[in-house]
């Protein structure tokens, strides 16, 4: 038996518990700062613990004084019996407090500290997870680490106090019937590590299934026109339901493990209640212990078996919140960018002013992380006062040149420069983003005002500024019509104005980030031709040094630019005939 029992603490010990301690050493680094306040909270629980085993050791001496075992102390007894209930009432209330704390304030931290860390995570790196389950793993996981914070040093703390002070009290009594109270400990022993191992499946794929709901949820409500203006809502409502089949499914799964196990852990309970709950009525009957001594060993007993699987308990919670923090610590460990030259980009930026900002590519290659290659030994350039085109098929390579020189993906081979010509120049990264004004495809506007929309790029912009850059973009003629003018407020995605509003309005809100390089993807094809070459013109107006990098397919763009370059078959051709471009376009 003792063999059997060395074997099986060594399978559980086989557990990567190199993983589970890095864990909580990370879990540590935010919660030491709470030292004090969890402290407190531990404290005030071992109050409420030691209470707990004093009122059960006075509601015995206050059966006896009622059943004439000892008269004598029956106000004493019942005095104190009152005061300990209440003192609880007290604790409890203010535990509570400290718990909502200190849950609030590490799961904040937490969610705060995955924000940042996301916004400075490599873009092709976080492209790999989607919305959803960056949503699940910043609230969902940040709140199960912060309640394990609570349920696990704490608990542990007052369940092995709780513990020892039953135990301490019942061989006080009686030894062996601390004994039999303790007999159900080697089956719960037993069956902890396949609990164990289970409870960390079910975890592990409830995540997985609340990031596969959230990600569904979100991606539906952001395109609901589409899913109307296709008569998808059928399909989406049949694949909502079959999320929620399989919600259940493992639900049900779950609640068939936790009923068989709850049977074993119940049958035992009660076998060991029976046995003691028999022992104290064969030790009352041979007139060895009074009603209130056989209260109290009824209560301790309990007490001792249900601290018992409490402390077995608390391995399961750590596992639980070390599994939490992989999932959160696998996305903050995702390569960061890095800034390191972003002073002397600024530099850079301040002299653009004058000199403006040239973009160069030599013999640059990129492919994607899956193994798509977009191109090798790509060359353009783009110099101020220039406006640039980039054409080409749908998916080879407009837009991704684009987040090249936004420093969102890093090239594999070759060479991105951006400086002033004549003067100082840097490699294209991260750094260099703030010398970029870039106006996507699709909406990008956020739910507020168009006021809000247009200060995300500069936050002290006057309201003279910003009418400013909306007559640029072509947008005033219709934003002056409002009846809150540049206060008017903006729906989620843009809902309350055109495609071709939504585009001038991003327009002018990268006109007024006054970068000195302008990068337009398909930006103006909601417009009429008209629009666009006032736009484009305005724009080259307000600035002749902004250098302007459009990927576009209509040819009266290309009538107004410098240089045409034509991205297909995984290279970058310099177009010498811009009629013929126009047309194939």
């Amino acid at each position: 038996m003792l063999r059997f029992a060395l074997q099986l603490l060594k399978k559980l010990m086989a557990r990567d518990w190199d993983k589970i301690w890095a864990s909580w050493r990370w879990i540590y680094s935010y919660v030491k700062k709470y030292w004090l306040q969890i402290v407190i909270y531990t404290l005030l629980g071992l109050f409420g613990t030691v209470f707990g085993l004093a009122g059960t050791v006075v509601s015995k001496n206050l059966i006896d004084a009622v059943t004439g075992f000892n008269s004598d102390s029956i106000g004493w007894a019942f005095a104190l019996y009152i005061g300990f209930g209440v003192s609880r009432i007290f604790i409890n209330i203010l535990t509570g407090k400290i718990s909502l704390l200190i849950r609030t304030k590490v799961q904040n931290e937490i969610q705060a500290n995955i924000f940042d860390q996301v916004m400075f995570t490599d873009w092709e790196s976080l492209s790999e997870y989607s919305t959803g389950d960056l949503l699940m793993r910043s609230s969902g996981d940040s709140g199960a680490i912060s309640s394990s914070v609570l349920n696990f040093i704490p608990s542990a703390v007052t369940t092995i106090a709780n513990f020892v002070g039953a135990f301490v009290i019942v061989c006080y009594h009686d030894p062996i019937m601390a004994l039999i109270a303790l007999a159900g400990a080697p089956v719960t022993f037993l069956t902890s590590r396949y609990r164990l191992s289970k409870m960390t499946e079910f975890q592990r794929e409830n995540q997985q299934m609340g990031s596969t709901r959230m990600s569904f949820n979100q991606e539906t409500y952001q395109n609901i026109q589409s899913i109307k203006a296709f008569g998808l809502i059928e399909q989406f409502s049949e694949r909502m339901r079959q999320i929620q089949s399989d919600i259940l499914s493992l639900s049900l799964r779950q609640y068939r493990y936790q009923s068989f196990s709850t049977i074993i852990m119940s049958i035992t309970a009660l076998a060991v209640s029976y046995g003691c709950y028999g022992f104290a009525v064969f030790r009352l009957w041979q007139g060895d212990i009074s009603y209130g001594t056989m209260t109290l060993f009824v209560s301790m007993s309990s007490s001792l078996t249900g601290s018992f699987s409490s402390i077995v308990s608390l391995v399961p919670t750590a596992i639980s919140a070390a599994t939490s923090a992989e999932r959160i610590m696998e996305i903050i460990t995702l390569p960061r960018e890095s800034y390191a030259d972003e002073k002397k980009a600024q530099k850079i930026r301040e002299k653009a002013h004058t000199s403006g900002v040239y973009v160069k590519l030599s013999d640059v290659g990129f492919s994607y992380k899956d193994g798509r290659n977009v191109y090798e030994h790509a060359s353009l350039e783009a110099n101020p006062g220039e406006i640039v085109a980039l054409v080409g098929p749908s998916g080879q390579g407009k837009t991704t040149t684009l987040r090249l020189l936004l420093g969102l993906l890093g090239r594999k081979e070759g060479q991105m420069r951006i400086g002033n010509p004549g003067g100082a120049s840097l490699e294209i990264s991260p750094s260099t983003r703030c010398l970029f004004s870039y106006v996507p495809q699709g909406n990008t506007m956020f739910s507020g005002t168009i006021a809000d929309n247009l200060r995300m790029v500069k936050p002290q912009a006057t309201d003279e500024e910003i009418t400013e850059a909306l007559k640029a973009a072509c947008a005033w003629s219709f934003v002056s019509k409002l009846e809150q003018g540049i206060n008017t407020k903006i729906g989620e995605r843009g809902l309350g104005f055109s495609e071709g509003q939504n585009q001038r309005l991003s327009i002018a809100r990268a006109l007024l980030a006054d970068a000195p390089v302008l990068l337009l993807d398909e930006a103006t094809s909601a417009l009429d031709m008209e629009t666009e070459e006032a736009v484009l013109k305005n724009i080259i107006r307000r600035d002749p040094h902004r250098t302007v990098i459009v990927a576009a397919h209509r040819p009266s763009v290309f009538s107004m630019c410098t240089r045409v370059y034509r991205i297909a078959g995984h290279g970058v051709a310099l177009c010498e005939k811009l009629p013929e471009v126009a047309a194939e376009a």
